[in-house]
Order: C-alpha cells, then sequence, then structure tokens
C-alpha cells in the first residue's frame, strides 16, 4: 500500500487541538480497517507556527484516505503522496526544513522506531461550553429555528415515540422536539443552557395547551437520574455540545435499559457543514473546539456511545430550504445565526463582507435552480441505537 500525507489546519497552532484531530483520525482509520477497508492511520505530526497538523496513512488509494478523513469530521487542506518518512521528518511536504519545530503527537504504532510524545494539558472545556452558551444567546435564534422543524419531526417519527414514554430531548432549544413528543402524549422533558430559548419553548407549549417540563442545563450534565428515560432525543442540538464525549455519556446514562436514543445532526458534507467551514476559514474556533458535524458520520457517533449501546444504524436525509437568493440567505444568518453572527462581530467592515460574499457564493453553488429564489438541500444524518 501508498503512504499519504494529509495537511489539516489547526487554529492559533493549537496542539490540543492537534491531538483530537489525531484522535479521531486514528479511530477513523482502525473503524475502516474493521470494515476491511485497505487504510490505516500511521503516524503525525505537528507544525504550530504553521498552525498545520500532517497526518500519515497507508492505503490502497487517496479516496480511502479522503473517506477516513471525513468521517473523522476534519476537513483537509490538502492530500498527497508521501514521498519521505514521516517517523524521522524534518521536512513538511513543501520541503521546508522544520529541524526541530516539527514536533510529534502520538506515537506510531507501525515503526520499530519511538517518536517521541508531547503532552498538553485538557483544553478547559468549562471555559469553551460558557462562550458556545453566549454564542446561542447572540443573535436570534427563534428565526432561524423553524427552518429545522421538519427535522425534528423526522427524529420523533423515525425513532418512533409512543403515548406515554417518557422523553428527554437534549439541546432543546425552542422545543421542536419535546413538542412533538408532547403532541403524542409523551411525557416530555426538554433540556438547554440557553434560558431565552428555553422561554420561547414554554410560550409555544402553553399555546398549543401541551405539558412539556422545560429546565435549564447543559448536555454534559444532564440533572436527570439513570435510566429514567425510555426515549432521549436531540435534533441539531447535542452536537454543538463544548465535550462530546461526556455529553455522549450522559446520554446514554439516563437511557433506560432497552431505551432508544435518537440523534438528527448536520452532516459535515452537507450545506450547514458548508457553513461552518465558511465561518471557520474566516474566524477560527475557539481552542478545544471540536467539529459539531462530527456528530452526522454514523461511525463516530457509534464511538462516542461507546459499549453501553447496541443495534446503532441510521439514515441521512435532506430539508428543502427557500431564501429569495443567496444575499438574503447570508444576511439572515449574519444577522440571527448564533455562530455566524458572534463570527462576524469579531471582524472589520472588510472582514464581514469577506464573510458575507463567502456565504452567498455557497448558498448559489447549492441553489436547484427551480423557479424565482434559491432552493437548495440541507443534508442530516439521524443517527439510532438501543440502550443495553
Amino acid at each position: 500500500m501508498a503512504e499519504y500525507l494529509v495537511e489539516l489546519y489547526v487554529a492559533q497552532g493549537d496542539h490540543a487541538v492537534a491531538q483530537h484531530h489525531v484522535a479521531v483520525a486514528e479511530r477513523a482509520g482502525a473503524d475502516l480497517t474493521r470494515e476491511g477497508r485497505a487504510v490505516r492511520y500511521l503516524q503525525s505530526f505537528f507544525v504550530p507556527e504553521d498552525e498545520t497538523c500532517f497526518l500519515l496513512y497507508e492505503a490502497d488509494s487517496v479516496d480511502l484516505v479522503t473517506e477516513a478523513v471525513g468521517r473523522a469530521g476534519l476537513r483537509l487542506e490538502h492530500v498527497s503522496a508521501a514521498t519521505t518518512s514521516v517517523a524521522g521528518a524534518q521536512e513538511s511536504p513543501d520541503g521546508t526544513t522544520k529541524g526541530t519545530s516539527m514536533t510529534s503527537t502520538t506515537t506510531s504504532t507501525t515503526s520499530s522506531s519511538t517518536t517521541s510524545t508531547t503532552r498538553t494539558s485538557t483544553p478547559d472545556l468549562t471555559e469553551l461550553r460558557d462562550k458556545q452558551q453566549k454564542v446561542w444567546s447572540s443573535g436570534d435564534y427563534n428565526k432561524i429555528a423553524a427552518l429545522t422543524v421538519p427535522v425534528s419531526e423526522h427524529l420523533v417519527d423515525h425513532v418512533g415515540v409512543s403515548p406515554n414514554e417518557r422523553v428527554l430531548d437534549v439541546a432543546t432549544g425552542t422545543g421542536h422536539v419535546a413538542l412533538a413528543a408532547a403532541r403524542r402524549s409523551a411525557e416530555s422533558v426538554g433540556i438547554d443552557y440557553v434560558p431565552g430559548l428555553l422561554e420561547i419553548a414554554r410560550r409555544r407549549a402553553e399555546a398549543e395547551d401541551l405539558v412539556v417540563e422545560l429546565v435549564e442545563a447543559d448536555a454534559e450534565h444532564l440533572p436527570q437520574e439513570d435510566a429514567s428515560f425510555d426515549v432521549v432525543l436531540s435534533a441539531i442540538g447535542v452536537m454543538f455540545a463544548a465535550d462530546h464525549d461526556a455529553a455522549a455519556r450522559e446520554l446514554v446514562r439516563v437511557t433506560r435499559p432497552g431505551g432508544r436514543i435518537g440523534l438528527a445532526s448536520w452532516t459535515p458534507e452537507g450545506f450547514v457543514g458548508g457553513i461552518l467551514r465558511t465561518v471557520g476559514a474566516h474566524v477560527s474556533p475557539p481552542p478545544g473546539a471540536q467539529p459539531a458535524t462530527r456528530w452526522g458520520t454514523e461511525e463516530v457517533v457509534a464511538g462516542l456511545l461507546g459499549d453501553g449501546v447496541t443495534d446503532v444504524g441510521s439514515v441521512t436525509a435532506t430539508v428543502t430550504q427557500r431564501f429569495a437568493d443567496g444575499a438574503a440567505f447570508a444576511d439572515l444568518f449574519l444577522t440571527y445565526y448564533g455562530p455566524t453572527f458572534a463570527a462576524a462581530s469579531r471582524l472589520d467592515d472588510e472582514g464581514r463582507a469577506a464573510l458575507r460574499a463567502d456565504l452567498i457564493a455557497l448558498a448559489e453553488s447549492h441553489d436547484r435552480g427551480e423557479g424565482d429564489g434559491l432552493v437548495c438541500d440541507w443534508e442530516y444524518r439521524i443517527v439510532t441505537a438501543t440502550r443495553r
């Protein structure tokens, strides 16, 4: 098999982020190997001053390497055939000597020589969670939330929520899933860490005369007891948690044995994945932030949920969105959607104009070209699992 070198951007040269990239890349390679695919992660090197992490894979084709990186929820900058051994590397793919500035972020499992490991402290996920809470409190998500109603309805239908089942909606936002479950006569509970969104959910429940318990909490610290729900759901919610591993553990913990977990998330390859990549190209994400669209890959979610679940499966679907034109889409998201609103606020006038232009170009590139206005499909994946 040939060796391929993958180049990844690491915001602010953050070693902890590079270590995360390595971990998910290695797991994705292992998953493909178990499936009998000829691809294997070898090792990695980090060049902090260039904000770059290099991953070395052995594979039958570049397509398999690209698939492995995509499964990991990572966005590669470049992939090329490796012409030198990374284990003794002193050169980057462009031939520039790096010397001691290139440091290993992992230990090679395939080379007879041992590569040193640089250890760093775990990023402060509490601080990251606080920052994200402020992001989702900015803008006016209620004006964006309506776009995801069909996703939430599909999730509830797909999982098959029944009357009298006890259902938890994690990161409920303005209450889409919690309300949909209540309409099916389920005992519905929703949690979110943005008080303003919970207040909107309460008003919606009152308007429909639905009984929904709404609790202020974050996905990583659910206040509910172990095994207390028949069904645990999240639609475009838990994917944005600061600590993905902790959030996944909580999902499993509060689900009763034999209960179901259902998660709807935007895919890395889909339109919203493109939005997040576009924003990230203009404004670096906070240190320690993990790509939210990892949750749009079945293998990654299966790994996050771990041995506590069985029968993991998934389906993909799209929700069709319509806007007057690309500019209308960009202005809506720059004004009201927390992540793009917060990112734009960190840019000067020229930077905001450039971000807006890229968002318009993204929307226009996805236009189905049907009649007046802009019509595009946003892909998401529903992953389901059963608690052991």
